[in-house]
């Protein structure tokens, strides 16, 4: 679309007012300056639509980064709809150097004794010395196959063919001995093999942990023998076995086992680092500041959320004349060539404003939401834990009593834990009937309330109708099939159209102008040229 309606039309090259003498470029402006009026209006709806969806966009943004904050399974530590984060404990051992322990989670009891009797290992075998000929020097990780065989006195072959743990291995020849390091290590074997040139000797251990995880190595080439970790075959053909140990433990008087040093028993997860025959006492408290803090967190930026939405249903339209003036439109082309750049900056930031002045499926959001809040969930009000909402005026924004609110995550942090996070046995579905909405509500927390409240707008899913989020189907996302399919980009795209009809149809209407008036020059220079012929014929000017 060409900007400047005017350069358009004008960028013929046109000789005009020859005999007349009159301006005829000058007075056809002046007659298309109502058509053109016409047009600038038609791009100021359209410039309006654009700013009015790219307020629907910014809404939307907003809608999805809190969702993306506080309701994402990936993000456990501040996914709200988590009941863990609903229980936070400060735990102290009182043998840190023999086990560590946290919680995360509701626990059974708040004070603990373990004693560690053995801790869990993984399979190894610690290799020998390398068995390389007196005069070969030692091992390198770029050397090939066939050069460490060489080294080590084998007679090399085309593929080194090697069996761990029942799984066959194969290396060619011009491999490097790094090469066959990382085929061990990444193979299904279940091992991975080190080599250290500085002790010249290798390492191998089972990539799991406990009295399951096992090296079985069966070697038809003698290669694992010559560099250290194997010995002769026993009856079954293995060179080398080795296997793991569970770790074995004492907890609050009932012996136990774990394949794991570190294991998660009623909400406690432990660490274990060495064995010791006196009892560790675990000693958890609650730590009420850490659950406030999170729970601050989230209502803080719903409070960010809500005041940002309020702000736009609520900003009114200014006028540039003061109260009896006009509505600040987008500015012309003709209008921006006449002003300075911040002046034109200030104008569009007053013509942007109230754009969304009281839109229904905004305060609709906001009403939802504060709804949300607001209601009595199964385990209570949140205005009985200290979070409430204000009068109708401060809109969807919650207050927070400090004392209150700690007072409850000390002493019932199950209700605190049911009020935010408790889940529906109602999964949400766009689809879903008014009946099975309604008990999905009632059932459920604030926390999942909001999460419907968000993909009602934001969903990028379809309905059974093919619907996405009310916001979506609205102005669309970047990113997403309704930056280009939504309400306000059709009626945006109408307009593209509108204008390019207008703008064939002043084209038509300019040149129809230009014919008449050249053919008044036409006619005015016959009339001229037959005046002068009359002149002549009457002897005009002559004497005798």
């Amino acid at each position: 679309m060409i900007n400047n309606i005017s350069n358009m039309l004008n960028s013929r090259l046109r000789f005009t007012g020859m005999v007349s003498g009159l301006d005829t470029d000058s007075i056809i402006q002046q007659m298309m300056q109502i058509e053109r009026l016409k047009v600038d209006r038609a791009k100021q709806d359209k410039q309006i639509l654009e700013w009015k969806r790219d307020d629907y966009r910014s809404i939307t943004n907003l809608l999805r980064g809190f969702k993306d904050d506080f309701f994402d399974v990936l993000k456990p530590s501040s996914n709200m709809s988590s009941a863990n984060n609903y229980y936070s404990y400060k735990v102290k051992s009182a043998n840190e150097s023999v086990v560590t322990a946290s919680s995360c989670s509701q626990v059974a009891s708040m004070e603990h004794k373990i004693v560690v009797a053995q801790l869990a290992e993984a399979a190894r075998i610690d290799g020998g010395d390398v068995q390389l000929l007196p005069e070969k020097e030692s091992l390198k990780l770029n050397d090939t196959i066939e050069q460490v065989m060489d080294k080590l006195g084998m007679t090399p072959s085309e593929e080194l063919q090697l069996n761990i743990n029942g799984k066959e291995i194969k290396v060619a020849k011009d491999k490097t001995l790094n090469n066959l390091i990382q085929t061990i290590n990444n193979s299904d074997a279940g091992v991975k093999i080190s080599y250290s040139s500085f002790l010249e000797k290798f390492v191998m251990t089972s990539k799991t942990m406990g009295v399951e995880s096992k090296i079985e190595i069966k070697d038809s080439s003698g290669f694992f023998k010559a560099i250290g970790l194997a010995g002769e075959p026993d009856v079954e053909g293995y060179v080398a076995k080795a296997y793991g140990k569970d770790a074995m433990f004492n907890l609050d008087g009932k012996d136990a086992t774990n394949a794991s040093n570190i294991f998660t028993i009623d909400g406690v997860t432990y660490s274990l680092h060495e064995v010791s025959d006196t009892p560790v006492k675990i000693t958890l408290t609650q730590d009420t500041d850490a659950i406030f803090d999170k729970i601050k967190s989230f209502i803080d930026k719903y409070n960010e959320l809500v005041d940002m939405i309020d702000t736009k249903v609520n900003e009114s339209r200014p006028k540039s004349g003061g109260r009896s003036g006009s509505y600040y439109l987008p500015l012309t082309d003709e209008q921006k060539e006449t002003m300075k750049e911040e002046d034109i900056k200030k104008w569009e930031e007053n013509a942007k404003k109230g754009l969304v002045k009281n839109d229904g499926m905004l305060n609709n959001i906001l009403y939802n939401m504060r709804r949300a809040m607001g209601d009595i969930t199964e385990a209570g009000g949140l205005f009985s834990i200290g979070i409430a909402t204000g009068n109708r005026r401060e809109g969807a924004r919650l207050k927070i009593d400090e004392s209150k609110l700690k007072k409850a995550i000390a002493d019932n942090p199950d209700q605190v834990m049911n009020m935010f996070a408790k889940r529906s046995y109602v999964d949400y579905d766009p689809d879903a009937t008014k009946e099975q909405r309604t008990q999905r509500y009632d059932e459920s927390g604030v926390v999942d309330r909001l999460f419907d409240i968000l993909q009602d707008n934001i969903r990028t899913t379809r309905n059974k109708d093919g619907k996405k989020g009310l916001l979506l189907e609205k102005a669309g996302i970047v990113g997403d099939v309704t930056e280009f399919q939504s309400t306000l980009v059709d009626e945006i795209n109408k307009k593209d159209l509108l204008i390019e009809t207008m703008m064939d149809k002043l084209f038509i209407k300019q040149e129809s102008l230009y014919l008449k008036f050249a053919a008044l020059e036409t006619a005015l220079g016959r009339m001229n040229s037959q005046s002068a012929w009359l002149s002549q014929q009457l002897g005009g000017g002559q004497s005798y």
